[in-house]
């Protein structure tokens, strides 16, 4: 009798032993960081490590670029103005041709004092290609009759109580445009020149055209210190524009 319980003893601790082992080679379940699809994907390589990001205008970085200054002597032939009337360039002659040396437009008032037509200067400067992909010339320094000139920032302007407020009626006598060939704008028949974002002309390009009736609403712009303007205009940062009854805000 005791023979047979050692027996049925023995058989019950081998099967016991046999299934262990079996369960020790089935595939584990996964854990619950490696996520529910690991099995399906199978082992997966070891990940590359991360690059560093870039710098760039992506990031709003962007390293510094170290601009080689050349200088080129002649004569000013006249001053030069951009599409808002303001004198920001001289066209100058030099011994291989006519430059067009552009300068911030808020030195105006002291280069014009002192480079007027047929003064010789020396200017020392940098070349760049524009959006159009034209050749420029920007000044850094300009030498006139022993005056030395340097691009320097703008004065920072008085802060007045309120700036004057404009609503006018009158017709688009034509459109205004960015060297880019935006339109940026329009002259009015009474005068004024009325700005307007390039994104907001676009929108309503169907219907600024010249001889249309408009209402503008918005505020004079003033003048900014050191600038010299080629004309004597008005320019309205507009709020809202009226076209054919319908108002729009354009601010």
């Amino acid at each position: 009798m005791k023979e047979q319980l050692n027996k049925v003893w023995m058989t019950a601790v081998l099967v016991t032993g046999f299934f262990a082992a079996q369960a020790q080679q089935l595939p584990q379940p996964p854990k619950p960081q490696d996520g529910p699809d690991m099995l399906a994907r199978g082992p997966q390589p070891p990940r590359p490590p991360k690059r560093p990001m870039p710098v760039g205008p992506e990031n709003g970085k962007m390293p510094q670029e170290a601009l080689k200054l050349t200088t080129l002597k002649g004569t000013v032939v006249n001053p030069v103005a951009n599409d808002r009337f303001e004198y920001n360039g001289l066209l100058v002659k030099t011994a291989s041709g006519n430059t067009q040396v552009l300068f911030p437009p808020h030195l105006g008032e002291q280069i014009l004092a002192k480079a007027k037509g047929g003064a010789a200067v020396t200017i020392t400067g940098f070349e760049r290609t524009n959006p159009e992909g034209k050749a420029e010339f920007r000044l850094v320094t300009l030498n006139v009759n022993g005056t030395m000139i340097t691009d320097t920032p703008p004065v920072a302007p008085q802060l007045t109580v309120a700036r004057e407020q404009k609503s006018i009626t009158a017709k688009i006598k034509e459109l205004n445009y960015t060297p880019q060939k935006e339109v940026n704008g329009f002259t009015l028949s009474s005068g004024e020149q009325v700005n307007i974002p390039p994104h907001i002309a676009n929108q309503l390009s169907s219907q600024l055209k010249a001889g249309t009736e408009v209402i503008v609403n918005g505020f004079a712009e003033p003048k900014r210190p050191g600038v010299v303007y080629s004309q004597n205009v008005t320019m309205i940062a507009a709020q809202t524009i009226s076209i054919n009854g319908q108002a729009y805000l354009v601010r």
